[in-house]
């Protein structure tokens, strides 16, 4: 288990981020033009899921993933993760969907992270395995984390 001389910061690309931010504005303002029609009756309930919707997607772009020595944190998002090394019980892989999109699992005492990689992308998601490879007990690893991650490392199935 070797030693990170910097911490790693991963998050969505730049691309992804400034098309939510621009559609959580647009969101916004739809929230608002609803709130603002006379007669809305009934459409003044969908208000609140609206601006609920816009808040969710300005929060993903600030999602980061950040490795470090002391461990995983996952800061950003509706909910703050502080993973230590010690704290992981098991991390499983598996290929979910129609494209077969990699998941990769953290359990640890006190729930479980998922690490998408349609969110992160490939050599994003690549180098976050890696480092939990590295940083960790190689036994916490299931079969199908290994089964995956050869998939992966090799190109077999890969989305198109």
């Amino acid at each position: 288990m070797g030693e990170l001389l910097t911490e790693e910061v991963f998050s969505a690309p730049r691309w992804q981020k400034i098309t939510y931010r621009i559609l959580s504005i647009l969101v916004f303002v739809l929230g608002i033009s609803v709130l603002l029609i006379k007669n809305a009756g009934w459409l003044l309930f969908l208000a609140p899921l609206i601006f609920f919707i816009a808040l969710s997607m300005f929060l993903f772009t600030r999602q980061k993933l950040i490795i470090s020595n002391d461990g995983i944190r996952f800061v950003g998002g509706f909910k703050k993760y502080i993973i230590s090394w010690n704290d992981m019980t098991k991390v499983d892989m598996v290929r979910l969907g129609k494209y077969k999109t990699s998941t990769a699992t953290i359990y640890y005492s006190g729930g479980k992270v998922d690490l998408n990689k349609g969110f992160y992308l490939e050599p994003q998601f690549k180098r976050i395995l890696s480092l939990l490879e590295a940083k960790t007990n190689p036994e916490i690893f299931t079969k199908r984390y290994w089964e995956t991650r050869s998939q992966i490392s090799h190109g077999y199935g890969l989305e198109k």
